[in-house]
C-alpha cells in the first residue's frame, strides 16, 4: 500500500530445528535473539540474516527469553525448571553451524523448582553501576522476576540465585505472561483467566488489576516509558492500559485466532501483534485501528519485537521482527514509521 509503514525485509527460513517461541533485540544493535522448543538460543544479524552466535546448556524447551538493558546478558527459563543467565559475549564466540549448538556453561543457573519460572525477566534497577548490573563487576547485583503456576511473581537474586520474596495475586492461576517495566518499578503478570495484575516492585503492593479480556492472556508488555501496558489474549484481542491511573485505554480487534504476543513501538505510536492466524498486525494507537497486516508466516506467529535503543544508540526508525511455528524469522524494514 502507498502508506505502508513497514515492508517485509530479510527472512530466515528454518532458523531453528523446531518452533520459535521468542524473539528480543539486543539494545542498540541490529542483533535479534531467538529461542524456542529446540533448546537453543541463537543470535542473528538482522542486516545479513546470518546466525552469529548460539547458546545451549540443556535438552529442554525454552519457555522464556529476556535481555538486560545493558545488552550484555540473556536470561532464559526452560522446562527443566531452571533459569539461566548467559553472557552475550559467550554466544558471539560460538557462531552458528554444525558445531554451533554444543553445550556451554551459563554464568548462573537458578533451580526455581517446578513451574516457578515459566516466564522470567530482568528487573532494571536505576541508580547506576553495581546495582544495575555489569557482567564485569565482581559485586554484580541483579534481580530476576519469574511467573509461576500458582498466581505469584517470585523475585530472585541474580548474583547467587537466592529467592528474595514473592508478589501474590491471591488467585492460584497459571501465569503464562510476565513483564517488568523498563524503569524497574512495576511488574505485570497474567495467564489462565482474564485478569491482569500490576505490582509495585518496591513495596510489593498490587497497584491495579485489569479484567477487560474474556479469555486467557498470553502476553503482557510495557511501553518504553513504563506508563502503558499492552496485553494479548485468546479472545483474539489486543488491549492497552494506562498503569499510572489504572484505566483501560482501548481494545484492538481484527485477528482471527489467539493473539500470542504484542509489543508497543518504542515511540508509543504503534503496537505490533502476532497471532495463531499466522498474521502480524501493526495497530495505530492514536487512530485505534489496524493499519497494516503482514502474512509472511505459514503457521502461527508466536512473537513480535521492536528494535530497542540503548543508552548510547537510539533506534530512530526501529525494525520489527517476528518468529513462529514455521521455524522462520521475518524482519520488517521501516518506511514511514
Amino acid at each position: 500500500m502507498a502508506s505502508a509503514l513497514y515492508t517485509p525485509g530479510a527472512a530466515v527460513e528454518q532458523a531453528h530445528d523446531d518452533d520459535i517461541w521468542h524473539c528480543s533485540w539486543i539494545p542498540g544493535k541490529h542483533h535479534l535473539v531467538t529461542a524456542g522448543s529446540d533448546e537453543v538460543v541463537k543470535i542473528w544479524d538482522a542486516q545479513t540474516g546470518d546466525c552469529i552466535g548460539t547458546l545451549k546448556d540443556n535438552d529442554y524447551a525454552i519457555t522464556s527469553l529476556d535481555i538486560n538493558a545493558q545488552g550484555t546478558r540473556i536470561l532464559t527459563s526452560s522446562m527443566d525448571n531452571k533459569m539461566r543467565i548467559w553472557n552475550i559475549d559467550d554466544a558471539l564466540s560460538r557462531p552458528g553451524g554444525d558445531g554451533g549448538a554444543r553445550k556451554c556453561k551459563p554464568a548462573l543457573v537458578v533451580d526455581s523448582g517446578p513451574i516457578n519460572a515459566w516466564k522470567s525477566r530482568f528487573v532494571h534497577q536505576a541508580g547506576g553501576g553495581e546495582a544495575r548490573g555489569s557482567n564485569s563487576s565482581a559485586g554484580l547485583k541483579e534481580i530476576l522476576a519469574s511467573s509461576t503456576d500458582s498466581g505469584t511473581i517470585k523475585l530472585w537474586s541474580g548474583s547467587d540465585g537466592r529467592e528474595m520474596r514473592e508478589l501474590s495475586t491471591s488467585r492460584r492461576s497459571f501465569m503464562y505472561a510476565l513483564a517488568v517495566s523498563p524503569d524497574g518499578t512495576k511488574a505485570a503478570c497474567a495467564g489462565v483467566g482474564s485478569h491482569i495484575y500490576v505490582f509495585d516492585i518496591e513495596s510489593g503492593a498490587l497497584s491495579c488489576t485489569f479484567s477487560g479480556h474474556s479469555d486467557n492472556v498470553r502476553s503482557v508488555s510495557f511501553s518504553a516509558d513504563s506508563t502503558l501496558l499492552v496485553t494479548a489474549s485468546d479472545d483474539k484481542q489486543v488491549q492497552l492500559y494506562d498503569v499510572r491511573h489504572g484505566v483501560a485505554v482501548t481494545a484492538f480487534s481484527g485477528h482471527h485466532g489467539w493473539v500470542l504476543g504484542a509489543e508497543i513501538h518504542p515511540g508509543g505510536m504503534y503496537i505490533a501483534s502476532a497471532s495463531l492466524d499466522t498474521k502480524v498486525k501493526v495497530w495505530d494507537v492514536g487512530q485505534r485501528k489496524c493499519v497494516e497486516t503482514h502474512g509472511q508466516h505459514s503457521s502461527a506467529a508466536w512473537s513480535v519485537a521492536w528494535q530497542r535503543s540503548s543508552d548510547d544508540v537510539v533506534a530512530m526508525k526501529p525494525m520489527l521482527a517476528s518468529v513462529g511455528e514455521d521455524r522462520s524469522i521475518h524482519f520488517y524494514d521501516p518506511l514511514l514509521a
